[in-house]
């Protein structure tokens, strides 16, 4: 099947706060020194991606990962939304997580934690790709009918996009302009892992051979792949190849997730 979308799930870069092992939840919070470099380093290793689209949670650790990425990309508007964020976590917030008591009764719930990012997956990223997979869709048909009417038979053109389908090694598709869609989304740890997690186990998302959801490092790029029928495939999870210098191996917000 050919691919359609490709999503590319940035975490945030560091804060004080994730250094000190604070919990942070919603609290809004920014980038320390060190996280900006991430985030410069990011942009570094996503330069070359054609994104089409980028999304950011609201809050200031992200939307200023988001930022620094798409200086390299002027034409692209970052859009924020609320359903990005990290999960309230109430009367933990601001606290050591090393301290925490017992979960707070004003804690975000899951499902509710859950609905809010599937939600917004299916309601954004979803609905790109059901726009791209009609646009191949459409110039399969155009192919199919000029090969047809070239061949004086333009009955065939229904026969001749069948054959086309699905099929990326077709050498009529390689002939095809399209570029799937890129899309940035610059998130949070907790709802990153919640996100990837529930998609696997929903069966709308598959690891590719070796992929493990685990630890969601700060400035961690994690790559989608949607193919045409809308299944995916998750082909890196929390990559840090692009980093250098001292990666926090504990975050409070992922560790409560």
């Amino acid at each position: 099947m050919t691919v359609v979308a490709k999503v590319y799930i940035v975490r945030h870069g560091e804060t004080d706060a994730n250094r000190q092992g604070i919990i942070q939840g919603q609290l809004d919070t920014v980038l320390n020194d060190a996280g900006i470099n991430q985030a410069r380093l990011t942009a570094d290793a996503l330069e070359d991606v054609p994104f089409g689209a980028a999304y950011s949670s609201d809050l200031q650790r992200a939307k200023k990962t988001a930022e620094i990425v798409l200086e390299s990309h002027p034409n692209v508007q970052l859009e924020t939304t609320e359903a990005l964020r990290e999960r309230y976590m109430g009367e933990w917030q601001g606290g050591s997580v090393a301290r925490r008591t017992d979960p707070p009764p004003d804690l975000e719930p899951v499902i509710d934690f859950t609905t809010r990012s599937v939600g917004w997956w299916n309601s954004t990223v979803v609905r790109h790709a059901q726009r791209k997979a009609a646009e191949l869709k459409k110039k399969r048909s155009s192919i199919a009918a000029a090969k047809a009417g070239s061949n004086g038979d333009a009955g065939k053109a229904n026969g001749h996009t069948e054959a086309l389908n699905g099929d990326a090694a077709d050498e009529e598709l390689l002939g095809l302009d399209f570029e799937p869609v890129h899309i940035l989304a610059v998130s949070h740890g907790g709802l990153i892992g919640s996100l990837i997690t529930n998609l696997i186990g929903s069966r709308k998302l598959q690891a590719a051979e070796g992929v493990a959801v685990g630890w969601c490092f700060n400035a961690s790029i994690s790559v989608i792949d949607i193919d045409e029928t809308g299944k995916g495939v998750l082909v890196s999870y929390a990559d840090t190849t692009h980093l250098d210098g001292d990666v926090l191996e504990h975050n409070a917000d992922v560790r409560l997730n």
